[in-house]
């Protein structure tokens, strides 16, 4: 009995596909082997942030993205629409209606604001509360905003395979806007599971303290205010090694994984802000990620090399 010549072309369909999976499953693994040899965070003390211009990607990868070294870049932001267009009245005139939530340096939300209400607040300057509106989401909610700048090229981020929908439900919506009146401040932390991050000066100067990850012993969790550090009641933070920068219009600040910072605005300022996860930071991250669920830790980086296997369980309600 002869089979149908059909049978045998699904069957070899099929075999077309599982060869297709397993040799991208051979690639990842691969390259999963390279870049832990590639990407050797080491942490080393330094005792200033250098600021670099005219810095191509392989001098980025090589001299800080690959060695977990931060570095302000001076250069990249200043032909931005948004340099000349993102002001306060443009904020107030666009998104004056929309409610975000704000709060009061390092504690957790204080309630919300509309965006013109915030607006007027900063421009009055006759409070004594110091309320900072951070993490004005823009990818889902206003992807308008996204023509006004571009992605920088030092910064290439994985999690933008994923849909928009799985990144909001895990809060890895970026970037975001930080508004911040003249004094607030963002508490002393690392960005979640030892992610990377970077940060550009719209408007205003930021003062930022950094601390390398190995310091975490010292810094109490972050309840400690570096700025005003009571050594009384935190004496270990005698121990760090802090290294302070004053973040200008224009600039970007590259801050690496595990990087503890604390940020304050010594300006009323405007400024964009993302998460990165990538080829130099993707195994601490997924370490990270499988020591708070070992079941995320394993299907997280499939998720990222196959996309439309994220797609596929986030459809199913598994992840």
């Amino acid at each position: 009995m002869q089979l149908p010549i059909s049978f045998y072309g699904i069957k070899l369909i099929v075999v077309t596909i599982i060869l297709i999976v397993v040799t991208r499953l051979l690639i990842y693994l691969l390259k999963k082997t390279w870049r832990k040899t590639q990407c050797k965070l080491a942490w080393m003390p330094i005792s200033v942030v250098e600021r670099r211009s005219n810095l191509s990607y392989d001098e980025f990868v090589r001299e800080y993205a690959s060695v977990g070294k931060p570095v302000i870049i001076t250069d990249v932001i200043k032909d931005w629409k948004a340099m000349k267009k993102w002001t306060l009245d443009f904020f107030r005139s666009e998104f004056g209606s929309i409610e975000y939530a704000v709060k009061e340096d390092n504690t957790k939300n204080e309630g919300v604001m509309s965006i013109a209400d915030y607006i007027d607040y900063i421009t009055a300057g006759n409070s004594n509360r110091r309320l900072y509106m951070a993490n004005f989401g823009i990818v889902s909610d206003y992807p308008e905003l996204l023509k006004d700048y571009n992605d920088p090229i030092y910064f290439p981020n994985w999690l933008q395979r994923l849909p928009k929908k799985l990144l909001r439900k895990y809060d890895f919506d970026y970037p975001d806007i930080f508004i911040g009146h003249k004094g607030t401040s963002i508490g002393l932390h690392q960005d979640h599971y030892y992610g990377s991050a970077w940060l550009g000066m719209i408007k205003g100067r930021k003062q930022i303290v950094l601390f390398t990850p190995d310091q975490k012993e010292f810094l109490y969790d972050g309840k400690i205010d570096v700025l005003k550090p009571d050594l009384e009641k935190f004496p270990l933070y005698a121990k760090t090694n802090p290294v302070e920068v004053i973040l200008e219009t224009g600039e970007i600040l590259y801050i690496p994984s595990g990087w503890w910072h604390h940020v304050k605005n010594i300006e009323v300022s405007i400024a964009i802000g993302s998460y990165l996860l990538n080829e130099w930071n993707s195994e601490i991250v997924f370490q990270s990620v499988f020591e708070r669920s070992p079941i995320k830790g394993h299907l997280f980086p499939l998720v990222l090399e196959f996309p439309w296997l994220g797609k596929a369980l986030f459809a199913l309600g598994i992840i």
